[in-house]
């Protein structure tokens, strides 16, 4: 990022997130910044939307996402040989399959990810975009209509996307290099705490 200041807005972050229409809620990536306890308010799902897998994500499936949506549309925007590709390290992610087929598609330089020549931060939701904005943000729109089907919700997220201007993103993706350089004072730590954005 020193040479290139503007590489941040070439990165792929990639993430799941679970939507539900019974408020179950998934703890293992629930967090909840604030200065007093804001009491149970979730809306975290029975029946998950994760790129449209309405199932665990396993090495196929997730292997099937990259081949047959993910990498197609960042080839189709003429962009495969700029993007940096970001993922977390589940275990689905890091398999070897997905590994040699990330690596063919975006060369072992531009991948951020366990295991890899630059790997992801071991737990850092705060840092990512889609953690630290994008999931609260649909979330907190797509759950005003009142989605009551599994096709009601999923054209509520369409619809929410969609509507996401390129400056709002733009400006989010800003805030990421902001959150970076938090990280150098507080030792690599959590800095979600100390930001004021």
């Amino acid at each position: 990022m020193e040479q290139d200041p503007t590489c941040v807005f070439n990165f792929l972050w990639t993430d799941e997130v679970h939507f539900s229409l019974h408020g179950d809620v998934n703890n293992h990536n629930c967090r909840i910044w604030a200065t007093s306890n804001p009491r149970p308010f979730f809306f975290e799902t029975q029946c998950p939307v994760n790129g449209w897998i309405t199932e665990t994500v396993n090495v196929q499936r997730y292997l099937m996402l990259l081949r047959e949506t993910v990498v197609p549309c960042v080839i189709q925007r003429g962009q495969i040989s700029n993007v940096t590709f970001m993922q977390d390290g589940a275990s689905s992610h890091t398999a070897n399959p997905v590994k040699a087929f990330l690596i063919g598609a975006f060369g072992e330089d531009r991948i951020v990810s366990r295991r890899r020549r630059y790997p992801w931060l071991h737990r850092s939701p705060d840092l990512t975009p889609v953690d630290f904005w994008l999931w609260g943000y649909l979330k907190s729109h797509v759950y005003l209509s009142g989605p009551s089907s599994l096709s009601e919700l999923k054209d509520a997220i369409r619809r929410e996307v969609s509507s996401i201007h390129p400056d709002m993103l733009h400006s989010v993706v800003a805030g990421f290099v902001t959150r970076l350089e938090c990280l150098l004072p507080c030792g690599g730590g959590h800095v979600e705490h100390i930001l004021v954005l």
